[in-house]
């Protein structure tokens, strides 16, 4: 796991030394099933010495042996994608280590990228699904490492290319696909999540995990109905380029009617009990929607102790009150 963060961390910056890092974990990952079955198994020489192995005095299997034995003595294969990838990677190692490899060329290191993108969507696969079981430990670490490698352009093009049939047939099902803002691929599933609610789309990228929801709004200067409001931002119309600050979103927005002699019983603004917002919960289409969160919320409740309108019907509210007051307890801590 040292090696493959290193590997991360160099990738921009120092592309050969990330090569060098990332193969010697991908042995380490190919040889570690190896020895969960037993020891012997990765020591390449037939002498076996337990003792030394203990010390680390032994020469471990190659690559071509870690595969054959994987297959042989496992019955679990590397996949064919996976060893050719790994032994593009392979070979590009052994000329950064043992012969001069500038690899400074806009055009070499741009095959460094891919060529390494490859094999991480590879190891990858070969962690969290085909060996899934041994490696359970470090699979939120390997999703971790796949989120942070999504967003860049080499990976997620790797990943994208793997996608396309299921996307395409997604697509002929009938839905839609977006550019993601964050990977720069048609990746970006928009999904309505309320059927009476058709303008509030969460929309999801299938390469990079970038997530977030949008509500489509109509302009209050040039009345375009094409522009979108995502989550805690100020709005700015992308065709006349009127701007709505952040804290003018909730007048923008909210759809209730309550009279000055109505407010103390009026069920808005309530706080949102999703992203922790005050007064920040609007009335919209017959339910109530955050304007900083755009988290959709079918009915309010009333705080036990400060009686504000809320979006969690806490049983314990008086007492403990809620995200915005200390309650019974709270407020009698002192006496």
């Amino acid at each position: 796991m040292d090696f493959l963060e290193k590997a991360i961390a160099q990738l921009d910056g120092e592309p050969k030394h990330s090569v060098i890092n990332f193969y010697t974990a991908v042995e380490i990952f190919l040889k570690a099933p190896l020895v969960l079955d037993h020891w012997t198994l990765v020591v390449a020489d037939r002498a076996f010495n337990r003792q030394k192995y203990e010390d680390g005095d032994f020469v471990s299997v190659a690559f071509e042996e870690a595969c054959k034995r994987l297959d042989e003595a496992l019955k679990k294969p590397l996949k064919a994608s996976a060893k050719i990838a790994f032994d593009r990677v392979r070979k590009h190692r052994n000329r950064m280590v043992h012969f001069y490899h500038s690899g400074t060329t806009a055009e070499e290191r741009e095959a460094i990228m891919l060529e390494q993108a490859q094999a991480w969507f590879e190891l990858n696969r070969f962690v969290t699904r085909d060996w899934k079981t041994e490696f359970s430990p470090y699979l939120r670490e390997f999703q971790w490492m796949e989120r942070s490698l999504s967003a860049r352009n080499h990976y997620a093009r790797v990943k994208f290319e793997s996608l396309k049939d299921d996307i395409g047939a997604a697509r002929r099902a009938g839905k839609l696909f977006l550019t993601c803002p964050t990977c720069a691929m048609d990746s970006c599933e928009v999904q309505v999540q309320y059927p009476s609610i058709p303008e509030l789309t969460k929309h999801k990228c299938r390469v990079c995990f970038h997530e977030t929801t949008k509500l489509q709004i109509d302009c209050p200067s040039c009345g375009d109905v094409d522009q979108y409001l995502e989550p805690a931002t100020a709005f700015e119309c992308q065709k006349c380029s009127h701007r709505v600050p952040e804290d003018e979103i909730y007048d923008l927005i909210d759809q209730s009617n309550y009279g000055p002699d109505e407010y103390m019983d009026a069920d808005t603004p309530a706080n949102c009990d999703e992203c922790q917002g005050y007064h920040t919960v609007c009335e919209y289409r017959k339910g109530y929607l955050c304007t900083n969160c755009l988290a959709f919320h079918k009915q309010t409740y009333r705080c036990g102790w400060c009686n504000d309108p809320c979006t969690d019907p806490r049983e314990d509210s008086y007492t403990f009150g809620c995200e915005h007051c200390e309650g019974h307890a709270g407020w009698h801590a002192d006496d």
